[in-house]
């Protein structure tokens, strides 16, 4: 092929594009070929949420979680093809391992009618996956398909309990009448 020159794999002809065209050609293609990713500011902490994740899938609302004054997470709220909910927490300032883990049972727990084991499980799940507890930026995946709440650290996945009481008392604590902070939809 000569410098400049393209062939149309369709028609099995040439056509003559500058140089500079021609890169800038092939860049439009390669780029409207690859997938859309697209990051969504949570403004009030400036953290990054993208607008779809393979894990949970779209993002649909973001709020912060507040203690007083204090901003301690990000929160971003997605929803996968069959409507299961899933959050992305993005840590805006460290938390202990059992600080954390006993926020997070104590809001899952009222809204736990007598499913007690599984939250002894996901107590347990949380301690493991965060042994030295939250640093700053850290991320945190929790998805609720399936019928079990799934956790995942900075994309190591720590693992899951099956019990669809528990993955529905986890959404609640961002979702129902009662949640720990205002997810605003996006």
């Amino acid at each position: 092929r000569g410098k400049g020159m393209l062939k149309d794999r369709d028609a099995g002809q040439r056509c003559r594009v500058p140089h500079a065209g021609g890169i800038m050609m092939r860049l439009v293609c390669l780029a409207a070929t690859l997938p859309a990713v697209c990051a969504i500011v949570e403004r009030s902490t400036g953290f990054d949420f993208p607008s779809s994740s393979p894990k949970l899938g779209k993002l649909r609302s973001l709020g912060v979680r507040k203690k007083g004054p204090i901003k301690v997470y990000a929160v971003g709220m997605y929803e996968d093809v069959f409507k299961s909910k899933g959050f992305m927490l993005q840590m805006a300032m460290g938390v202990g391992s059992q600080k954390m883990t006993n926020a997070l049972v104590d809001a899952v727990k009222p809204r736990l009618a007598a499913d007690h084991a599984s939250l002894d499980k996901f107590s347990d799940l949380l301690l493991r996956g965060l042994p030295s507890g939250t640093a700053r930026n850290m991320c945190l995946l929790f998805g609720t398909a399936g019928g079990k709440l799934t956790l995942v650290v900075d994309g190591k996945n720590i693992g899951s309990v099956a019990s669809k009481p528990l993955a529905e008392a986890f959404v609640g604590i961002y979702c129902d009448g009662n949640a720990v902070c205002k997810l605003t939809p996006i």
